[in-house]
This record gives structure tokens, C-alpha cells and sequence, in this order.
């Protein structure tokens, strides 16, 4: 499951990349230049911190040799605290435009119940509860859908206004 999200940290990052390179003659309008703002210069600037964790829990998750103990020691060490540092600073952007706003609020959800799914899935471990462990990765895959939602919208509004990827 979290396979997916360390996915979409990698396409999320190789998508605001592409960004980089657009056409500033492109963005006119207040949206426009919030929107590449908020990419280039938010999104680029901390997407490191929700990559690396998602992918530590994927390696740890996809480790068969990997013991249970072994993926809560992965999720206190490394994956919550540089976890948790990025979900600290996406919180503290303040896009300009109401629609890069709302955009940012999605993505801040997401992040948030995959936050959570962490959080519970260590609690879960330290309990060695099935049914915690069951409802972190639950709680995980709907921050992971969420955080997709937030990339299609991103896309949609890049072509709303004429933002060449």
C-alpha cells in the first residue's frame, strides 16, 4: 500500500520538476504566478523531505526479511521525524490565491492522514495489534489518495491557465 505513496512522492517530485522549466511569458494572470511560485519555490523546497521517508517505509515494507520490529524502528528514527519536519513546513505555506489555496489544502490533508497512518502504525507495532496496523495503513492510503487528488488538480490548474510544463 504505502508502495503507492512512495510512488507519488517520486512522480510528485518529477512532475514540480518539469515545472521548473516553464515558459514565465506563460503566467499572467495573480493564479498563474501563484501557482509556479508555489511550485518552484514551496513545493520544490521541501519536496526532499516527503521523499526520502516514503521511500525508507517502502524499503522497510518491502524488506521480506524485514521484521516487525525492524519497520517500527524505520518509522520512529527515520521515517516520522524528517516526516514530520515536512509536514511542519508544508503547513506554513501561504499561497497569495484563493484557488492555489484550496489546492495547498488538499495536499495538506494528505500529508496529514499519512502523518497519522505513521504515527498509528507505530503504536500498532509497539502493541503488535493487527487491527491498529490495519487501520494505519488505511489511514495512509487515504492521505496517498488524497495527495494524488492534490497532483491531478495541480495539473488541471497548470493548464486552466496556460502554465507549458
Amino acid at each position: 500500500m504505502i508502495d503507492h505513496a512512495a510512488r507519488l512522492g517520486f512522480l510528485l517530485t518529477q512532475s514540480v520538476l518539469v515545472v521548473c522549466f516553464f515558459l514565465l511569458g506563460c503566467a499572467t494572470d495573480n493564479v498563474a504566478w501563484d501557482l509556479v511560485n508555489y511550485v518552484n519555490q514551496d513545493i520544490l523546497g521541501i519536496a526532499e523531505l516527503e521523499r526520502r521517508p516514503l521511500e525508507r517505509y517502502a524499503l522497510a515494507r518491502e524488506d521480506n526479511h524485514a521484521t516487525e520490529q525492524k519497520v517500527y524502528k524505520v518509522l520512529k528514527e527515520d521515517v516520522l521525524p524528517e516526516y514530520k519536519r515536512f509536514f511542519n513546513l508544508l503547513k506554513q505555506i501561504e499561497p497569495k490565491t484563493e484557488e492555489v489555496r484550496k489546492l495547498h489544502h488538499i495536499y495538506i490533508r494528505g500529508t496529514e492522514c499519512i502523518y497519522r497512518g505513521f504515527r498509528i502504525k507505530m503504536a500498532g507495532l509497539e502493541k503488535k495489534d493487527e487491527l491498529i496496523i490495519r487501520a494505519a495503513n488505511e489511514e495512509i492510503e487515504r492521505g496517498r489518495i488524497k495527495n494524488e487528488k492534490w497532483r491531478r488538480e495541480l495539473l488541471a490548474l497548470f493548464k486552466e491557465h496556460g502554465i507549458e510544463r
